[in-house]
């Protein structure tokens, strides 16, 4: 969807096929899209398992409640990017307890147990060492006040951006409130992504952070090559993939900068 960069529920509706098995939600920049609710409810007449991609949502909600407690199960990332880490490695949520007990053997190289030596499972050493875990404790626990710092940039962003013409923000509904892990805004069409960066690097010292997604899944090397896809089959992730931008944001950035980020955008859009 151009609102939320998420999944439509009827476009899902119209793709379930007899050998579907489960749909993938991704929480896009840290918004947990409002039509969760409408995919749960597919997915439960459909008998399918619904994973949340919530690798981008660390304490993000959906009227409420936390992004990871929607589906089957979710996946955070600690990539030292986001917006809490560990420096490495993620974290898998479920209530469902098989999932859970599977989780653990496929960890610890797909052992029965860690005391044990009885492989049951195709697993691999995805365990989190001791010292990533402290790290990822440290960071959990001030994930609140990383979370404000970003929210007071993003109203910043939010205001300032309706005084620019030729770019929008992706609007964050009422029902939901982000991490703004990514501060997301869609570019008019026409606009050159690469050369808006590059004047912004080189005349105002601006770099925007990376794209959400700058190349969609089905266009990856490896999909494409493997698949034959060529371009045109998903036009909506495709024209959002090439016109989207992410504004610099972090819990370090003061709101000075924010705002010198914006004029220096402005610039820049009257300018090219």
């Amino acid at each position: 969807m151009t609102e939320n960069l998420c999944l439509d529920s009827n476009s899902v509706k119209q793709k379930i096929q007899k050998d579907t098995k489960g749909i993938i939600i991704v929480h896009i920049g840290g918004v947990v899209p409002p039509q969760t609710k409408e995919i749960q409810e597919i997915c439960r007449e459909h008998n399918l398992f619904l994973i949340e991609d919530a690798a981008h949502a660390h304490g993000s909600t959906l009227n409420g409640k936390p992004a990871g407690t929607f589906g089957d199960a979710a996946a955070f990332s600690f990539y030292p990017t986001k917006v809490m880490t560990s420096g490495e490695g993620g974290m898998i949520v479920t209530s469902d307890e098989n999932i859970y007990k599977r989780a653990l053997v496929f960890r610890d190289q797909g052992k029965a147990g860690f005391l044990g030596n009885v492989h049951t499972e195709m697993g691999y050493n995805w365990r989190m060492s001791e010292i990533h875990a402290a790290i990822g404790l440290s960071q959990f626990a001030h994930l609140n006040e990383f979370i404000n710092a970003r929210r007071r940039l993003a109203k910043i962003y939010d205001r300032r951006l309706e005084e620019i013409s030729r770019v929008t923000a992706v609007k964050i509904p009422s029902s939901v409130k982000s991490n703004y892990y990514k501060y997301t805004a869609i570019l008019d069409n026409g606009i050159d992504r690469a050369s808006l960066k590059r004047e912004l690097k080189e005349k105002y010292k601006v770099s925007l952070s990376g794209e959400v997604y700058e190349l969609p899944c089905h266009l990856q090397p490896i999909f494409k090559d493997l698949y034959g896809f060529n371009g045109g089959e998903l036009p909506v992730a495709e024209d959002l993939c090439q016109r989207q931008i992410c504004l610099p944001v972090s819990a370090v950035m003061t709101e000075d900068e924010a705002v010198y980020v914006i004029d220096s955008l402005k610039e820049v859009l009257e300018c090219i």
